[in-house]
């Protein structure tokens, strides 16, 4: 169904708001609320109506539903003052009072990138130093999630940015294939003490500069260069400008060790791990209140535990501890609440999973991450039809897919029994990524239920050619599902192809 109202086009079947600039990001419980006022726009709507339809009934808070509130206003040019668009009734509830239209208004001319959209490419390390690369790809990383944090701008994630290291193509072929307006590229060099940062703005539709600046700062002005790197965009591309970027530690060393820590994290080898641990505790030695850092310690001790690496018995306790302290340094990261989402689900603590999923996504809407790891959350807690919607939000800001979102999205369409779209999902993620015990055993229970038995028996075959130790009871003790039944069917099918 299509919805045309003031210019603006709302597609339920896509997901879509968009204008005459193009798509326009939207938060998926946005959009559903959205669409929930357009189609009840001939009355009042009230708070419990809209938990019912939106929320299903989840508990949550009056807050929530005023940010998604927000959300849309802010999405659509409304606001909370004019309320053209969505009328507030004080103790009655909300009211959709624009104009209902044709959805041809909205797209009068050809849809085009929106203008307030934006690639980071990632930066080119021009150094002496080789080691120094994990420098310039973490400068990038930041510069993006600095970027997501402004409501109204759309950002292409870390995933497909990264495709284009080292691409020859134009930036007028990475807009047309990313569907932004801008790219931001650049280069940096160390040396000594000093940085060096070159920062270009190029129009995808022309190839043509819009802004460009140099910066030659001592090392520990990198702060204050990321920020204005980040004002400077929003600027041009007449964004809301931000005060504050949330950076959660202003020691310049104790932010390198963390960038050294990201990199060796993503090796995914017990001796990577461990030195990963070792310099994001040096980084909290120098900054005890660096919250990313203390995020960062969660996934290396919550893998370790995983992928059952000996000395991690303990591992998912400790990253919870972690977790924890790190929502308590920065609870206004998204990162943060990620985290302690994501260990939460380990251990089966679903209600707050999925609660601090929530709060990841109100903070930062933009931002692809809340909604990749939101998206199994909601499998795990035994919501896969609500799991799919999130999973297809971070692809609209990620759309080279990557492995872990199109894992996430087989997974519920598993759980959902749509097993010939999870298997064809969960066959590209092992392509990208072939070692990844959840991918196999997916497909192992995939193709059991289609009656693939031996396709089933060789998805386990492969998996205990790299994980020897995996066991039936394994998977018992770290796939901790919601609902039982479910993890039974997966047992039961895990079980038959090999797995003892």
């Amino acid at each position: 169904m299509k919805y045309g109202f003031s210019g603006f086009s709302v597609d339920t079947e896509l997901r879509e708001l968009s204008d005459q600039g193009g798509l326009i990001a939207l938060q998926p419980q946005a959009f559903a609320l959205l669409v929930f006022l357009i189609e009840n726009s001939d009355r009042v709507v009230t708070k419990d109506e809209i938990f019912e339809a939106v929320w299903q009934d989840r508990i949550v808070g009056d807050g929530t539903l005023n940010a998604r509130i927000n959300a849309i206003r802010s999405a659509v040019g409304d606001d909370g003052t004019r309320q053209e668009v969505i009328k507030t009734l004080p103790r009655q509830g909300f009211r959709f009072i624009a104009r209902l239209g044709d959805p041809a208004d909205a797209t009068t001319t050809p849809v085009q990138a929106a203008t307030k959209s934006v690639a980071v490419l990632p930066f080119t390390d021009i150094g002496d130093d080789p080691e120094q690369g994990y420098f310039a790809d973490g400068l990038t990383e930041d510069l993006i999630t600095d970027l997501a944090k402004v409501p109204d701008l759309f950002v292409i994630a870390r995933n497909t940015s990264f495709s284009y290291k080292g691409s020859p193509k134009s930036m007028v072929e990475i807009g047309q294939e990313t569907g932004v307006a801008h790219v931001l590229e650049g280069s940096v060099r160390r040396a000594g003490g000093r940085i060096r940062i070159n920062a270009q703005l190029v129009a995808t539709e022309t190839g043509g500069s819009v802004w460009a600046e140099r910066y030659d700062r001592e090392f520990d002005d990198i702060f204050s260069v990321q920020d204005e790197i980040t004002k400077k965009i929003t600027t041009a591309m007449k964004a809301s400008l931000i005060s504050e970027m949330g950076r959660s530690t202003d020691n310049s060393e104790a932010y390198e060790l963390s960038l050294k820590a990201r990199a060796l994290f993503f090796q995914f080898t017990p001796e990577a791990n461990r030195e990963c641990i070792r310099l994001l505790d040096r980084a909290i030695e120098l900054d005890p209140d660096f919250a990313e850092a203390w995020a960062g310690l969660v996934f290396p001790y919550q893998s370790g535990y995983s992928f059952a690496w000996p000395g991690y018995e303990d591992g998912v306790e400790i990253a919870q501890i972690k977790a924890r302290r790190a929502v308590k340094m920065g609870p206004q990261l998204a990162l943060t609440h990620c985290r302690l989402g994501w260990v939460s689900t380990i251990i089966g603590d679903h209600k707050l999973a999925l609660e601090e999923f929530e709060r990841a996504t109100e903070l930062e809407p933009n931002n692809a991450d809340p909604y990749v790891w939101y998206c199994d959350a909601l499998n795990f807690a035994g919501f896969p039809e609500r799991a799919i919607p999130m999973g297809e939000a971070a692809l609209r800001f990620d759309p080279v897919a990557p492995p872990n979102v199109l894992h996430h999205l087989a997974h519920a369409h598993f759980l959902l029994g749509n097993l010939e779209e999870a298997k064809a999902l969960e066959l590209r993620a092992a392509e990208l990524v072939p070692f990844f015990p959840p991918t196999r055993l997916n497909l192992a229970a995939t193709f059991f239920e289609l009656g693939d038995i031996e396709a089933a028996k060789s998805q386990i075959a492969t998996l205990l050619g790299y994980e020897e130790g995996f066991s039936l009871a394994r998977f018992w003790d770290r796939y901790p599902y919601a609902n039982e039944k479910q993890q039974e069917r997966i047992a039961t099918a895990l079980n038959a192809a090999g797995l003892t």
